[in-house]
């Protein structure tokens, strides 16, 4: 029998992240604070990344400038997934950032490359393709933690060919207990 230290079992144990993005280097704006340059660099060298950051830390800009920096290296389009209530939010954050992205609510309503806004209703119900797009970011994720919902069920494999794919929230815990479930 082979003797195995407890840091040598614990460190097998690890769960690898496979990483699939770039490096943006010094090119993140700088009009983010510290938190959320930091957030972004990890967020965009990772390429798929999750951002459970609380009211107020800015997710909506932090989603914008990821999409930026995806844009300037690879082209392409971007979407970012959000409830229509966030929209203007979106449009306000993203002129500090010089974006002008695009609300659609179907496929025919996309153009050429940039960015673009939608709501989950719009994906969900089948009027917008999500393959479309080389990143796309979900706002207020926690609409899919309803594990029997229309939404999670249909949002589970819609992004699967989306090379860069971002979640961001609030609440990403449950808050009762039968969301656990």
């Amino acid at each position: 029998m082979i003797a195995v230290s407890y840091l040598d079992f614990l460190e097998r144990k690890r769960a690898s992240v496979p990483v699939s993005g770039f490096d943006p280097g010094d090119d993140v704006s700088d009009i983010l604070f510290p938190h959320q340059r930091d957030i972004v660099r990890w967020c965009v060298s990772g390429g798929c990344r999750a951002i459970f950051a609380a009211f107020g830390l800015g997710k909506s800009i932090m989603q914008l400038e990821i999409m930026r920096l995806i844009l300037a290296h690879e082209g392409g389009r971007a979407l970012i997934v959000c409830p229509l209530g966030v929209r203007q939010e979106f449009k306000r954050d993203a002129a500090l950032l010089g974006l002008d992205p695009v609300f659609v609510r179907n496929t025919d309503e996309v153009g050429g490359d940039g960015l673009y806004l939608t709501n989950y209703e719009s994906v969900r119900d089948g009027k917008l393709d999500g393959s479309l797009f080389v990143a796309a970011s979900l706002d207020e994720a926690s609409v899919l933690r309803s594990f029997g919902s229309k939404t999670y069920q249909t949002f589970l494999t819609l992004f699967d060919a989306v090379p860069y794919r971002f979640v961001a929230t609030a609440t990403p815990s449950p808050n009762r207990f039968k969301e656990l479930i």
